[in-house]
């Protein structure tokens, strides 16, 4: 059964799940009307307003923290299913840059953030933060500090929120359970069929280190396979530049 939280504003719904993670129970959807201190990967800042999605989802699986991919992965089947709801539920197409954002001509629409609550060796919860533009108007999208759009700019009507999440829980609790026994193979090639990386020279930034090269492949873990210079490199986690 989902439980669903609500604040009308909140520092950011991942912090407040990481800090309550001991009393929230699995399937709980903490919601906000508005984020104050909302954030993206690598602490960085995201823009948050009413009428869009500001959402952190807490699940509990039985999974051991030595498991790093099995705990990365959610990010890709987030990123899958909220693919699979812009299409059936908007008709909209849209790609995913490895490995969590979600662009629709062109431009950012979505993005994901995956954090893991770790005690010894029991992983007492994993929050998936999604972040999705439902209902902006063009003078607010100019603020983000990169290309971006909104849902409803590109269907051209206002977009109902809890239809929105409650279209998103359905779609991800489908295939979850199979998802823990299967992991990345279950999506892996639906994942690749929408990447927007693949077969492209990217720069990808890793803590303080770059590398340039081919985006040659996503492996069974959902990592980034790198011909750099005929050298392969793989890449668990990092941001893509271009």
């Amino acid at each position: 059964m989902i439980k669903k939280i609500y604040f009308s504003e909140i520092e950011s719904t991942n912090d407040y799940a990481v800090k309550n993670i001991e009393h929230i129970q699995n399937k709980t959807v903490i919601i906000a009307d508005v984020q104050t201190k909302g954030k993206g990967r690598n602490g960085r800042s995201w823009f948050s307003e009413k009428n869009n999605l500001l959402v952190s989802l807490v699940l509990k699986p039985q999974i051991n923290s030595s498991d790093i991919s099995g705990i990365n992965t959610l990010v890709h089947y987030a990123a899958v299913i909220l693919s699979r709801v812009f299409k059936k539920k908007y008709n909209l197409d849209t790609e995913i840059k490895w490995p969590n954002d979600l662009r629709a001509d062109g431009r950012k629409i979505a993005g994901i953030l995956t954090e893991a609550v770790i005690k010894g060796d029991c992983v007492q919860g994993i929050i998936i933060g999604i972040g999705v533009n439902l209902n902006m108007n063009e003078k607010t999208i100019k603020k983000i500090n990169q290309p971006a759009t909104s849902l409803n700019i590109l269907t051209g009507v206002k977009i109902n929120k809890d239809e929105f999440l409650d279209f998103f829980l359905n779609e991800f609790f489908l295939e979850y359970n199979k998802f823990l026994e299967q992991g990345f193979s279950l999506i892996e090639e639906e994942y690749k069929m929408l990447s927007m990386v693949l077969g492209k020279k990217v720069r990808v930034v890793v803590s303080d280190k770059e590398y340039c090269g081919i985006a040659k492949d996503i492996d069974n873990k959902g990592q980034l396979v790198l011909n750099c210079n005929d050298k392969e490199e793989i890449i668990n986690i990092g941001d893509i530049l271009c």
